[in-house]
């Protein structure tokens, strides 16, 4: 067979599946034909297992099209792409051919917003600035899907460009944790050290994931120290501060909130209208007004929704070979089965957990007689949302919280209500907080654990 050159391939591939569709699953992807093999090489797991479940056959059609003969394809994760995770000379050899490579987010791609911009400012200059090691740790938290992680990667990514050779890591608290379990169990735990610190960058993400974990909060700690007295810069994330994260060793919140501490707000309408833009650009989507008034409605709390919800949109269409523009019929059929499902309650005691998670209490305190602020606030907010989210009656949430009576609770819910709709905020560990956002989360997390 005689091999193909990749721009043929393209044009073959976009003739046969379309131009759209070309654009949303190869439009990152390698391609080659080579002894009688088509190798595609996608840019994540989710896009190989698409590729190969939808176009096989066309691939195939393809291939033989261009050789006259059978074909055989094979779809992989293109671990060699620009923008994967560094591996330096601070990986030993036989981790470096272990540990799966990432795509890394860039920087200059952050759609930049009121939410986000002090976040984004900051992450520039602990790279850019070599005298900014007072920024160092970088501490940003935030919910869920707000850009933590594209921060921390484009950080990543950048100090990598900037400073080619130099030791960096990525990597989350999960992550840390297993290395260094699987350190201490092989007996290889000054190994382990001795690569964690010689980094010149460490970057962190979902670090309270190391919560309650003593151990390995200890490691997390000395690494820190040990890395931070050479001079090495230091980025960390999580979905809350470190003062209110439950089972965080004081000593290692105490550091995380020595550098620079900053907060990824929940994006604002503007901003959501500008990475919908921005993506409906990238997957080659042509967005009709109506579309987009309704996906930037029904995604008001994080990137990662929007992305999700035009991910949809471009799968159906996808499917159906549909061309034009994105009608406001097409996104409503694509949360269609989202709005149809019949949603279990939350319970109450999924709910005392969520409360008492974000606003770092202890959740005996609820039945106890203490009248802290938190402790009242966090009452006033499962009683309110109780009765959203569960299925329990005004006595029966008075007795979860170990109330005597539920005209207290009644009364609570009332305040709180009172409270949303008059703006109010409420302060957190020295920061300023809107209550409407602490709500925002509760629901989140609460709705999140079914």
């Amino acid at each position: 067979m005689t091999d193909l050159a990749a721009p043929t391939l393209t044009r073959a591939i976009q003739e046969r599946i379309g131009t759209a569709s070309y654009k949303m699953w190869f439009g990152h992807a390698d391609l080659e034909l080579e002894n009688g093999v088509l190798q595609v090489a996608a840019g994540s797991k989710f896009e190989v297992e698409w590729i190969t479940r939808r176009f096989a056959k066309d691939l195939e059609a393809v291939a033989v099209d261009a050789g006259g003969t059978a074909a055989h394809i094979h779809v992989r994760i293109n671990s060699q792409s620009p923008g994967h995770e560094v591996v330096t000379d601070a990986d030993p050899p036989s981790r470096r051919s272990e540990r799966p490579r990432r795509r890394f987010h860039n920087l200059d791609d952050l759609v930049i917003g009121a939410s986000n911009q002090l976040a984004s400012a900051a992450a520039r200059t602990i790279v850019d600035d070599p005298s900014a090691h007072h920024l160092s740790p970088l501490f940003i938290h935030g919910d869920c899907g707000v850009g933590k992680t594209h921060l921390l990667q484009g950080i990543c990514a950048r100090f990598s460009r900037q400073n080619p050779g130099s030791p960096m890591r990525y990597m989350t608290g999960e992550e840390f944790t297993n290395e260094y379990i699987q350190a201490v169990r092989h007996s290889q735990l000054e190994r382990f050290r001795r690569t964690m610190r010689r980094l010149h960058l460490l970057a962190i993400d979902d670090v309270h994931f190391v919560a309650g974990k003593t151990r390995t909060q200890d490691e997390v700690l000395h690494t820190l120290d040990a890395i931070r007295l050479g001079g090495a810069r230091i980025v960390l994330a999580s979905d809350a501060h470190p003062n209110v994260i439950k089972r965080f060793n004081a000593s290692l919140a105490s550091r995380c909130t020595s550098g620079m501490l900053v907060q990824v707000e929940v994006p604002d309408e503007p901003l959501r209208r500008a990475v919908l833009e921005q993506l409906s650009i990238v997957r080659g989507l042509n967005l009709t007004p109506a579309a987009i008034d309704s996906i930037v409605e029904q995604c008001p709390h994080s990137v990662r929704e929007i992305h999700g919800l035009v991910a949809r949109i471009g799968a159906l269409r996808t499917m159906r070979r549909a061309d034009g523009p994105v009608t406001g019929g097409d996104v409503a059929e694509a949360t269609a089965e989202g709005r149809a499902a019949i949603r279990r309650p939350v319970t109450v005691d999924t709910l005392m957990s969520a409360t008492c998670g974000v606003l770092g209490i202890e959740q005996s305190l609820l039945s106890g007689s203490g009248r802290a602020k938190r402790v009242v606030l966090a009452r006033g907010i499962i009683a309110t949302l109780g009765r959203e989210m569960t299925t329990a009656s005004y006595p029966e949430l008075a007795m979860a919280m170990g109330r005597r009576t539920h005209s207290s609770v009644h009364a609570s819910v009332k305040r709180i209500v009172a409270d949303l709709k008059a703006g109010r905020r409420v302060d957190i560990e020295g920061q300023s907080v809107s209550l409407e956002h602490i709500v925002g989360r509760i629901r989140r997390r609460a709705g999140s654990s079914l």
